[in-house]
């Protein structure tokens, strides 16, 4: 079985997951080759160029302020201004898609992907993502974002078209209407190490927040600090903060051997985090209802702790992590495969 995937690039999550299903799918001799993602402007990751064969074009995109914060009404005037530009990125997939004739293909949350359902029939379309959780009635409800809110909905909209769901989530429930699955960690996220170091591990979305980690960081000199963001630019360093560009294998090491972790409002870092059952401070970004949402899940299932802004203070003291029901994932993917072959 042939099965092509789309892939959404803002951030690391996506991404993640999709190679996390890519290694499970080449055990069990299913043809993975091509992913299509949207070209960024800084680049997509080495991690994630090394593992697929990538069909690049111009996509969507986000707008962020310099403090790292999404415009909403700049995301949506310029995406609407480039129309015809999306549209000829939605004629080449449609082109790459006709020439590969994929049994299936796999989507993680890339908006033109889904919308070629429309067009294919033929072919069966599984979307994976934990913002399909928010559908459901058990997810922790937040005020304000309207706008946000009512974008979240389209999206979860287009990018499931025709698709069975699966619907990513720190905890188990049940809903009828989509696969409730834990995160889809890479393999080598499931093994923990019984050596531990003393330092705090950071991953930042945006590059543009090292400003807050730099200023904390010389409030408390004696906290060693390494951190992983997609760096563009030079920083001068202080002595306990240490910065790597993103490399996804280096992380997943320093992960099992942290003292404890800061990251994003982000599905995936933080999930691994819970994995390994570290310590957890979440940092949502500024005007962002999707991250917002997943550090109050987080915190109400008793994951993590959250704040507005980089605080070394309020780094909590442990963490109790879910390891039964993330332990699942491999049952969750057999159910996949299971509807793939009816």
């Amino acid at each position: 079985m042939k099965i092509l995937f789309g892939v959404q690039t803002e951030g690391n999550g996506h991404i993640t997951q999709a190679i996390a299903v890519k290694q499970y799918l080449k055990q069990n001799g299913y043809d993975v080759s091509k992913a299509f993602a949207a070209s960024k402007k800084r680049g997509l990751s080495k991690y994630f160029t090394d593992e697929f064969d990538i069909v690049t074009y111009e996509g969507f995109d986000f707008v962020f302020d310099n403090v790292g914060r999404v415009i909403i009404w700049k995301t949506l005037l310029k995406n609407t201004l480039e129309l015809p530009r999306l549209i000829l990125s939605f004629i080449k997939i449609c082109n790459v898609i006709k020439k590969e004739k994929p049994d299936a293909i796999f989507n993680y949350y890339e908006p033109l992907v889904g919308l070629t359902s429309l067009f294919f029939r033929n072919i069966k379309y599984v979307s994976f993502g934990h913002q399909y959780a928010m559908d459901s009635s058990i997810y922790p409800r937040i005020n304000g974002y309207p706008v946000q809110k009512l974008f979240l909905r389209i999206i979860n909209k287009i990018t499931s078209l025709r698709a069975k769901i699966v619907a990513l989530s720190y905890y188990e429930f049940n809903d009828e209407e989509m696969i409730v699955s834990p995160p889809m960690l890479r393999s080598e996220s499931y093994s923990v190490s019984d050596k531990k170091e003393d330092f705090v591990l950071v991953y930042l979305m945006n590059e543009d927040m090292l400003p807050q980690l730099f200023s904390e960081a010389k409030k408390y000199p004696d906290i060693k600090i390494e951190c992983f963001t997609k760096l563009t630019k030079q920083h001068d360093e202080l002595p306990n903060v240490k910065l790597y560009n993103l490399d996804g294998k280096l992380f997943q090491e320093k992960m099992k051997v942290c003292k404890t972790v800061i990251c994003s409002g982000g599905f995936e870092t933080s999930a691994e985090a819970i994995y390994q059952k570290k310590p957890l401070l979440m940092i949502p970004m500024p005007n962002h209802y999707e991250q917002r949402a997943n550090c109050e899940d987080a915190y109400l299932s008793s994951f993590a702790i959250y704040a507005d802004k980089i605080d070394l203070s309020k780094i909590p003291k442990y963490q109790m992590g879910n390891t039964k029901w993330f332990d699942t994932h491999q049952y969750v993917l057999q159910r996949v495969l299971y509807y793939l072959c009816k």
